[in-house]
């Protein structure tokens, strides 16, 4: 919240381990969600998740992937992050002035001690803070004190105080505070990868299995001499992939001689797969996955990342193969065409 130097009292550092040494996940800038819920891989330290997700609910003009992006700006999740601008330091996580604290502080986790330093209190507090600066700046902009979007107001609040936005009548220019200035941006730049985007949901809660905007480039039936009993989905190497609907998880392996590094057109096999099964015993196949992220028995979510896009086993280059089947044992003779499969329950690769 405090214009200055950011020096970092204490080392914190997410770790994130990648089994498999070419997977990298991109960053998808294209897809913010929506909704503003966290999306299942979000880059957001576990043990701060569901107070994330709960300061996130607590006005609907905030949104648990909107304040991830924000302590990322704010600490880059350092619970120990101290900023001396050479005014009022600014502390922790959310980096909280003494005096704002005073404000909005409190012992949120009660566990005895109110402090900015504290993640869960900090993280409660910018909640609450953010409720309303967002209110505030929705009055102003209806009696006209204020001009501009009501989410860049706040956020510019939040960083220069409100007595900087009101003195300007919106975001102050970058020539008079740079850093004001830029800190909305800032912010908007880090959602879309917090955010849960699986695109708009069908019928009976089916999600298409990617992130809007990916192609079919391979459909389903004859192809080459073969039967191709699925469609491939052109993604880079990292792209998360979606349950297309709730289930359980029947099957999750390697079906390939190898999945620790891509494969080629003549290996066979769908490399690492999932299996689920859904309800009314339709099923789906994930396949040629750089990473699983689900094992057999779990039971997920419509939306929930169970791996991620590879070229493991028979594959040329990095896709999604989906099948549909809508009998078990999820076999290649009780496969149907997923793209007719998805369009009868309202959705479609764009």
């Amino acid at each position: 919240m405090s214009v200055g130097k950011l020096v970092l009292a204490g080392a914190f550092a997410l770790v994130i381990l990648v089994p498999l040494g070419y997977l990298t996940i991109p960053q998808d800038g294209a897809n913010a969600a929506a909704s503003g819920e966290l999306r299942p891989d979000a880059p957001v330290p576990a043990q701060f998740r569901d107070v994330v997700t709960r300061a996130g609910h607590l006005c609907p003009g905030v949104t648990p992937a909107a304040l991830a992006a924000q302590i990322e700006v704010e600490s880059a999740w350092n619970p120990n992050a101290y900023t001396d601008s050479g005014e009022a330091p600014a502390k922790g996580i959310a980096q909280f002035t003494d005096a704002t604290w005073q404000t909005w502080g409190a012992d949120y986790d009660q566990d005895g001690v109110s402090s900015p330093y504290d993640p869960h209190d900090a993280i409660m507090a910018m909640g609450h803070l953010m409720c309303d600066l967002v209110r505030w700046a929705e009055q102003h902009v209806r009696d006209g004190t204020l001009a501009g979007d009501i989410h860049d107001l706040a956020w510019a609040a939040y960083h220069g105080g409100r007595a900087t936005i009101l003195r300007y009548g919106g975001v102050p220019p970058a020539a008079a505070a740079p850093l004001t200035h830029d800190y909305p941006r800032k912010v908007r730049d880090r959602i879309p990868k917090y955010a849960w985007s699986p695109g708009s949901a069908g019928l009976d809660g089916w999600v298409l299995p990617l992130p809007t905007g990916h192609h079919v480039s391979s459909g389903f039936g004859p192809r080459g001499g073969r039967m191709h009993y699925g469609v491939d989905v052109m993604a880079p190497t990292g792209t998360p992939i979606y349950a297309a609907a709730a289930g359980t998880v029947v099957a999750s392996g390697c079906d390939s001689a190898y999945c620790d590094r891509p494969g080629n057109p003549g290996l066979g096999g769908c490399g690492n797969y999932v299996k689920l099964q859904h309800r009314g015993n339709v099923g789906t196949m994930y396949c040629h996955m750089v990473e699983r992220a689900v094992s057999v028995g779990d039971t997920v979510a419509a939306g929930q990342v169970i791996g991620f896009v590879g070229s493991t086993g028979n594959s040329s280059g990095p896709h999604l193969h989906f099948q549909v089947h809508l009998t078990p044992p999820f076999s290649n003779e009780s496969a149907v065409d997923p793209v007719a499969f998805l369009r009868s329950v309202g959705l479609e690769f764009k």
